[in-house]
């Protein structure tokens, strides 16, 4: 049978190897026996890798007895590729030897990653408590609380929200990142406050995810809180908020590009001319018209360009092409 695991390189040859084995499910139970319980080196790691492989393709009862084995195994790369199986698989029946893995902080950061995310997708019902403990423990390897995190988004509970708008409390800004990051994919207006608090955030990064959320809520409340910041924040952060939040084309955001455009400081009035050719504004014309007067040549190319994307201004009269 070991041989005939190896001739099956095609998609076809694979099902009629698994055929087979499903109804001879003694004679490959025997072959998994020899090859992990091998004591002498008559099978190698990858006689267990080729067992692995085809597991996609058999009966749950022969999935478990491959992938028990491969994850108990002594060499942590084959445990990894078990584990790497159990999640391709779904096999969920495996999962109190899975949390093991991943509590045993000895275990490689690969087998650890795998058996959380197994977890996550499983079972999150059973385990999120324990993927939650992770994130927020700050003793924890900060890869395996990111990988963590990555995870949860999958669960996106109101337990998940809580922990994650924890992080963006944590120590490390790594982690704080991460949890802004995961916020914004989730995109749950129950984190609309804590990732308001986020845009204090002294790590650029952070903020910028909680922007990202915030803005992509379709929440007329978050989007007026960031239109209210950008009103009064530091230049160099009304510039970040125009870019970041320009794409979104909303009256609300428009209408705080459109007050700025008469900024004093001439790296805001670029940032707000450019953005209104990006998301052509009406009301902005009177400012716009303004600009055509600024001193600084981008500025005026920018109003320019606006303006005629608005249909205010012949582009030939500026030679400008559209």
């Amino acid at each position: 049978m070991l041989d005939l695991l190896r001739r099956s390189q095609t998609a076809d040859e694979r099902r009629e190897t698994a055929e087979y084995i499903n109804a001879h499910p003694s004679e490959f139970e025997d072959l998994v026996s020899q090859v992990f319980d091998d004591k002498i080196g008559e099978f190698s790691s990858q006689n267990k890798r080729d067992l692995l492989d085809i597991t996609d393709l058999l009966n749950d009862t022969l999935i478990i007895s491959v992938i028990q084995r491969a994850i108990s195994d002594a060499v942590p790369e084959i445990r990894v590729w078990g584990l790497q199986a159990a999640y391709r698989t779904r096999i969920d029946s495996l999962n109190k030897y899975v949390e093991m893995i991943l509590m045993n902080c000895d275990e490689s950061f690969d087998a650890r990653k795998w058996a959380v995310h197994i977890l996550a997708t499983t079972d999150p019902s059973c385990f999120g408590g324990v993927l939650r403990r992770i994130a927020k423990d700050q003793t924890e390897d900060v890869d395996i609380r990111k990988e963590t995190v990555f995870a949860l988004t999958n669960v996106a509970d109101d337990e998940c929200i809580g922990t994650l708008c924890a992080l963006l409390g944590d120590q490390n800004r790594e982690m704080r990142t991460s949890g802004a990051w995961a916020l914004s994919r989730i995109s749950s207006k129950d984190s609309i406050v804590c990732l308001l608090a986020a845009l204090e955030d002294e790590y650029e990064e952070v903020r910028n995810w909680a922007i990202r959320g915030l803005r992509d809520m379709d929440d007329s409340r978050a989007l007026q809180k960031l239109s209210d910041r950008m009103r009064i924040a530091p230049p160099e952060e009304q510039i970040r908020l125009i870019r970041l939040l320009v794409e979104k084309k909303s009256e609300i955001i428009l209408r705080a590009i459109t007050e700025i455009l008469l900024s004093p400081d001439s790296e805001v009035r670029r940032a707000a001319a450019w953005a209104m050719g990006v998301s052509p504004y009406p009301p902005a014309t009177r400012n716009l018209e303004v600009l055509l007067d600024d001193q600084d040549e981008q500025i005026r190319d920018y109003a320019r360009t606006a303006l005629t994307r608005l249909g205010k201004v012949d582009p030939t009269d500026f030679g400008l092409k559209l």
